[in-house]
């Protein structure tokens, strides 16, 4: 430790002492004795060399060294305090900054988060969405959400808490199904295949848990989608059959303006997380946020349909 930080302590109770101008009233506001106040400013009067007081009269005045370091400390120690308050456990009311998956954040948590809103008028949401993973321990964001293929689940210092589980299932606008007629899962290969750019969510995983060999078939038409998003807003379009997580269109698909092309679901389903530093300040207001995710989610997913039978083809 080295020799300024050993006198932290005498430099406190000068500071309080110089603001006060009196070593029994600077006790009482440091809950110590009057005499720890004076042993602890001789000894930093010793180790300066200088004297920091001086009597007039009856009353007690700072030396020109006294007041030159008095200003120095109460710049110093508000600084202190300042920083104290920046990491100081907050309250339950406040900004909370979430972050997440574009897909996530805009087709699911957005339409929802006027229900938190309502439940929690004092804690004021601020949502981001991106794909490309953000450190909350930076302190730039205080809750984030992410599949269970990208999230980093490895650190001590970081909670996780499961959202949902969705199965992938194929949907297409009604439209196409009516114009296709979808009645076997070869049936699909008629109209474009759409698929997000991760290997676990494609249609050849989808074809070879159904003992299927499309790839035979050089005429299928694929197009590969960097976001759930966009996958969803191409075949609400009516563009082509896209697999795709079924929370994220299952009002779509309540309301009918998007049909479950197969009943056939992917084997894997996603599984999505909230995540947040264990010792964040904001720790009362995030897993307000969390419970309310939680309870969503809970809410907002329906049992899977069953699958059907289908005639196989063989797979090389």
């Amino acid at each position: 430790m080295s020799t300024r930080v050993s006198h932290l302590k005498a430099t406190h109770y000068f500071s309080v002492a110089s603001q006060t101008l009196s070593y029994t009233k600077a006790a009482e506001q440091l809950h110590v004795s009057q005499a720890a106040v004076s042993q602890q400013i001789r000894l930093l009067e010793e180790y300066l060399g200088v004297p920091l007081f001086y009597r007039s009269g009856r009353e007690m005045r700072l030396t020109r060294q006294g007041q030159q370091l008095a200003e120095h400390l109460t710049l110093a120690f508000d600084h202190i305090e300042k920083g104290l308050e920046s990491v100081k456990l907050e309250p339950r009311e406040g900004i909370l900054e979430v972050s997440g998956l574009q897909s996530f954040i805009s087709l699911w948590l957005m339409p929802r988060l006027w229900r938190f809103s309502d439940l929690q008028p004092d804690i004021r949401v601020k949502l981001s969405s991106s794909d490309e993973r953000r450190d909350i321990h930076s302190g730039k964001i205080d809750v984030g959400i992410d599949d269970d293929i990208h999230l980093v689940s490895d650190r001590e210092d970081t909670l996780q808490r499961p959202l949902l589980s969705s199965n992938i299932i194929p949907v297409c606008s009604p439209s196409l199904a009516a114009r296709i007629g979808f009645l076997l899962p070869t049936d699909l290969l008629k109209c474009w295949m759409l698929q997000v750019d991760e290997p676990s969510y494609q249609w050849s995983v989808w074809f070879k848990e159904l003992a299927i060999c499309p790839i035979r078939n050089k005429n299928i038409l694929w197009a590969e989608v960097s976001s759930w998003y966009m996958g969803i807003s191409a075949v609400k379009a009516g563009h082509g059959i896209f697999l795709c997580p079924q929370f994220m269109v299952q009002e779509e698909l309540n309301e009918g303006t998007l049909v479950q092309a197969h009943p056939k679901a992917l084997n894997t389903k996603i599984e999505f997380y909230a995540y947040y530093a264990k010792g964040s300040p904001r720790k009362a207001r995030i897993e307000a946020f969390v419970e309310w995710l939680n309870h969503e989610a809970n809410t907002s997913i329906k049992p899977s349909q069953a699958s059907i039978e289908h005639n196989p083809l063989p797979w090389p």
